[in-house]
């Protein structure tokens, strides 16, 4: 995995020399390095990486799609953290967005990298219809709608996580196969996988936040299983992702992936 962040982390900054420090206004550049350079795990343009290995193709091959899907990821969390929103002060151990700088500039960094993340992959027509599909109403925003609006039972909070979080998810594995020249059929296991995923990250999440999901009103797994119940889902998901990777040239990373986020702890 540090081989690939480090991968990630030295194109996505030249890119950001090119294409930010460029010709944005310098506070939008600024506030826009402050959180896209802010600390982040880099899940999802890991997968995109290791998406692309496991058809047979090079991490390299996918590293404009997986800027473009961390742009994307790092513009939800800006309008996220606004006072509209979760009015979260702090991400990742440093002031948001909106309070480092100011509510306006904080949207405007959200507004710039939701746009530019379509320019890196502007000359690939399929690709720029997946981000879409999964950023959009249909995926991310959509999820952040039926989050505001509350959930009543496990189906549908399972429908919501799986557009707010899993869309997303999915999508970086199955760009990041596409952008290596995966066949129809290896881009149709890594969109199961990708599925199987997104649940997995979002019950692990539910474990690590369960004091702070107190009174979440529904929108943790926590108040819809038990705990023991919880574990053997997350048992059953992490076999489920991984089966559906048989038959790829090199699984064993993804498959590696799964063992990871369903033991991990933060």
């Amino acid at each position: 995995m540090t081989r690939l962040q480090a991968l990630f982390e030295d194109f996505a900054e030249a890119e950001a020399v090119e294409r930010i420090d460029a010709d944005w206004p310098p506070t939008l550049a600024k506030a826009t390095r402050h959180t896209l350079f802010g600390g982040g795990k880099r899940v999802r343009p890991m997968l995109a990486m290791l998406a692309a290995e496991s058809v047979g193709g090079t991490a390299e091959a996918a590293l404009p799609w997986a800027l473009a899907v961390e742009m994307i990821h790092t513009y939800s969390l800006v309008h996220d953290d606004l006072p509209a929103m979760d009015d979260d002060d702090e991400r990742r151990g440093r002031p948001t967005v909106h309070v480092a700088f100011d509510e306006g500039t904080a949207i405007l960094v959200g507004d710039a990298l939701l746009t530019e993340a379509f320019a890196g992959v502007a000359e690939h027509p399929r690709l720029v219809a997946l981000l879409a599909r999964a950023a959009g109403g249909h995926g991310m925003v959509g999820g952040q709608v039926l989050d505001i609006e509350g959930v009543s039972d496990q189906a549908a909070l399972e429908i919501m996580q799986g557009k707010k979080t899993g869309a997303l998810i999915r999508a970086a594995l199955v760009g990041g196969a596409i952008s290596a020249g995966a066949t129809d059929s290896m881009v149709d296991a890594l969109g199961t996988y990708g599925d199987a995923l997104g649940l997995l990250f979002q019950m692990t999440d539910d474990l690590i936040d369960e004091e702070q999901d107190a009174n979440a009103d529904g929108r943790s797994f926590l108040h819809h299983m038990s705990k023991a119940d919880l574990y053997a889902r997350i048992k059953t998901t992490t076999a489920q992702a991984q089966a559906a990777l048989q038959g790829l040239p090199a699984k064993d990373g993804l498959h590696a992936f799964a063992d990871l986020i369903a033991q991990r702890s933060v």
